[in-house]
């Protein structure tokens, strides 16, 4: 018997779906709460320990950042109110607004992006590919800075509206806590009194200036690492948004709940160990390659929620790097797998310790990661683990190989986050001399038919190379009761927190 079972609980979201159906007589009618529920707690309000994807609705309501980005992901004004290149475009000069204060009363200006941004290189964090570029920042006037590069950066501007743009109050960074005291610029201030690990509460920040963009006075940002208790409070109104697994969508649709969704990233193992040092297999490209034939990609995506497509590359299908014919590249062969173990020799087969995230995707999958690796002669070892904690761990370098999902939206941040030397989810510093070229290549292209060439060739190298093992692109599902909308922007796999506003009528 095929038992559905659920993909890994990280949510992304493309475009509305109007849906009708029954509306519960009792649901609340929009007010000025935004009460928003993600699956992941905020880790920091330290912005170079934040975190990007669905932890960055936690943050945005704090912070403003140096740029903003349009629905396209191209940059818009933020608190810089004009930017440019010099010719090589290592230079890149930002002209600030005169008009910002910090929540704590301090004023913003060119020295204090400064100590920002000076504070962010200073502290390891699992954004550190968002500086790994800039050389250094120079004060050429009260409002102007230069953000000197020694390479060039395809994603710098893409950074300034995310993490590495969000600024903090410099006497707050002295203070040395902001990790739970964030003092920002934002929209909204955080009611640390009010909150805990599992709910944030923030009040409208009355100095913010741009107070039109959010019409909510107050917000609410909730966790659930199981969102069967939100389904409720979705259908009566006490929620307004909240992130849902594939499995209960035909439910909210008939409550009328509206869903926006997208396949925007893709789902399986990050195989981290890749010199083997606490799995020596995994140090053998063969092994890497031999776990990749192991999986039967169409199977599986029958037995899943949503039925996602099959994949065995990390980019984006609407990326430039997306190659259709990489997708079958390891066309299900368990003989092949036997025998690249057997060249690696690792004929009688080893021992791959997985945490066990069973609490999050059932046991269903557990049992067909069993059998598919159990075929080739692979003993799965489950290791107790915290699904909340995965992140970090993962960034701490103590996991060598998890089952996991992953963003999939710009291709440069595919790489900065996932593939170069120094990315977040790189934590053991993998590298190449023959992929670094590749990746320098991407930085240097000259133009549009150049790039597209020189990320389709970063592409080949880590499927050829067996750096992950991709499965399949889950399609996931936001819930957006009536009265409130959102769309998705191509660099961030949540939508800005600005983006989510009262049905206009």
């Amino acid at each position: 018997m095929r038992v559905k079972v659920a993909t890994l609980a990280v949510a992304t979201l493309l475009s509305a779906t109007a849906c009708a159906g029954a509306v519960d007589a009792n649901r609340a009618a929009p007010d000025d709460n935004l009460v928003l529920v993600t699956n992941q707690p905020n880790a920091s309000f330290d912005p170079p320990l934040m975190r990007i994807g669905p932890q960055a609705l936690y943050w945005q309501a704090v912070y403003d950042t140096l740029l903003h980005t349009d629905v396209r992901g191209e940059p818009q004004p933020g608190m810089a109110s004009s930017w440019s290149y010099n010719e090589s475009k290592l230079d890149l000069t930002l002209t600030l607004r005169q008009d910002i204060t910090f929540s704590d009363g301090t004023a913003f200006d060119a020295a204090a992006v400064k100590t920002n941004f000076d504070h962010f290189k200073a502290t390891p964090g699992p954004n550190g590919s968002m500086t790994s570029a800039v050389k250094s920042v120079e004060v050429t006037g009260p409002y102007q800075v230069v953000i000197h590069l020694e390479r060039l950066d395809p994603g710098l501007l893409t950074n300034l509206s995310s993490a590495l743009g969000a600024m903090a109050s410099p006497a707050a960074i002295a203070l040395g806590n902001l990790a739970v005291a964030p003092t920002g610029s934002g929209p909204y201030t955080l009611q640390a009194g009010a909150s805990s690990t599992e709910r944030k509460v923030y009040q409208r920040n009355s100095a913010y200036i741009d107070p039109a963009a959010y019409p909510f006075d107050k917000l609410e940002v909730q966790y659930f690492a199981d969102v069967n208790p939100v389904l409720n409070q979705l259908k009566t109104g006490q929620v307004d948004a909240a992130m849902v697994r594939a499995g209960v969508t035909e439910d909210l649709e008939a409550n009328g709940i509206n869903l926006i969704s997208n396949s925007s990233e893709w789902a399986g193992m990050l195989l981290l160990d890749r010199a083997g040092v606490s799995v020596p297999a995994l140090g053998d490209v063969r092994v890497r390659q031999a776990l990749n034939y192991a999986f039967d990609r169409e199977y599986i995506s029958s037995v899943t929620e949503g039925n996602p497509a099959p994949t065995a590359q990390i980019f984006n299908v609407d990326s430039i790097a997306y190659d259709p014919a990489l997708d079958n590249y390891y066309r299900y062969d368990v003989e092949k797998a036997k025998s690249l173990l057997a060249e690696a020799g690792y004929g009688n087969g080893f021992t791959l310790p997985l945490p066990d995230l069973s609490a999050i995707l059932g046991p269903a999958f557990n049992s067909t990661v069993n059998q598919a690796l159990n075929a080739i002669g692979v003993t799965v070892e489950w290791q107790r683990a915290s699904p909340t904690n995965m992140t970090a761990d993962i960034a701490a370098g103590k996991i060598p190989v998890t089952l996991f999902q992953l963003a999939a939206n710009t291709p440069w941040q595919v790489i900065t986050t996932s593939v170069a030397p120094n990315a977040g989810f790189n934590p053991l510093r993998s590298q190449t001399p023959e992929l670094n070229a590749l990746i320098d290549q991407v930085r240097t292209a000259a133009d549009p038919a150049a790039s597209t060439a020189a990320y389709r060739a970063v592409n080949r190298y880590v499927v050829e190379n067996a750096w992950f093992v991709p499965l399949f692109r889950p399609a996931k599902f936001f819930a957006l009761t009536p009265g409130i909308t959102t769309e998705y922007q191509m660099t961030g796999s949540v939508p800005d927190l600005s983006r989510f506003q009262p049905v206009k009528k």
